[in-house]
């Protein structure tokens, strides 16, 4: 019988090693995956607890004008009612001037000393309730004035909207969207696009999606007002749907808790 060559039992099968390989490659891929989402979950949250702390001390004020405006309104309901209590004296003391007239003549001259003076004394005092009618009626007047500028509201603080997250590396192109329609916020005149006509077939804002698609890194960034999540709705499909010559443009999203002047000084230095 021949005698087996000497490096058969040696080789050696690379299969074992080569798969632990892929799977520790595979698992180094998945945990620095998770780790960039955590973070990027944890900036886009700390933007959403200060919009919301920053909408909580709005509405704070808001009930606390609410408040001293009802505040107001009382007073004002007790300045008239003041007013008509003196203009009720008035009538009243004319009434009792004409009463003791008829009463001097009914008497005859021996008791008009006695009317006259009673007369005198309530002369003086319509003169004086007379005399503080000017001032009521300018507490009035001042009241009514305040009541108008309590029920045109507080004025709406300025959102300024600030690069965070994912959006410091990208060219953004900034949307306003509001209850009916949207404001494209670029140039010297905003550019306004009805939600009706958002899809319309080489209309202004298909334009605009094929700009920004051309854009290295530009992206459209929807600015969404809390009365217009309709308007965002629709804007966002079309953006989805529309392919055009650069491909399909990219959106994100970023709430605007109220309804302030939208700042983006921030993004224009």
């Amino acid at each position: 019988m021949g005698r087996r060559k000497g490096n058969e039992g040696d080789a050696v099968s690379l299969f074992p090693f080569m798969s632990i390989l892929v799977c520790l490659i595979g698992s180094l891929t998945l945990m620095i995956t998770i780790q960039m989402s955590g973070q990027a979950n944890s900036e886009q949250s700390q933007e959403e607890i200060e919009r919301y702390r920053k909408y909580t001390e709005l509405k704070a004020v808001m009930e606390q004008d609410q408040a001293e405006l009802e505040s107001l309104k009382r007073l004002l309901a007790q300045a008239e009612k003041a007013h008509e209590e003196i203009r009720l004296a008035a009538q009243e003391a004319a009434l009792l001037e004409k009463k003791q007239q008829d009463e001097l003549q009914r008497v005859g001259a021996a008791g008009f000393d006695k009317l006259l003076a009673e007369s005198a004394r309530l002369r003086n005092r319509l003169t004086e309730i007379e005399a503080d009618l000017p001032k009521l009626q300018k507490t009035v007047e001042e009241l009514e004035k305040e009541i108008q500028r309590r029920k045109a509201g507080p004025e709406e603080a300025v959102v300024q909207i600030r690069p965070g997250g994912s959006g410091l590396d990208i060219v953004p192109t900034f949307v306003e969207c509001t209850a009916g329609s949207v404001v494209v916020l670029e140039g010297k005149e905003p550019l306004r696009i009805r939600t009706a006509d958002l899809n319309k077939e080489g209309g202004d804002f298909h334009k605009l999606l094929d700009r920004v698609a051309g854009t290295p890194k530009g992206q459209i960034i929807l600015l969404v007002r809390p009365d217009a999540v309709g308007t965002f709705n629709v804007a966002r499909d079309v953006a989805r749907t529309h392919f055009g010559p650069n491909g399909y443009c990219k959106t994100g999203k970023l709430p605007v808790p109220t309804q302030g002047k939208i700042d983006l000084n921030v993004f224009r230095r």
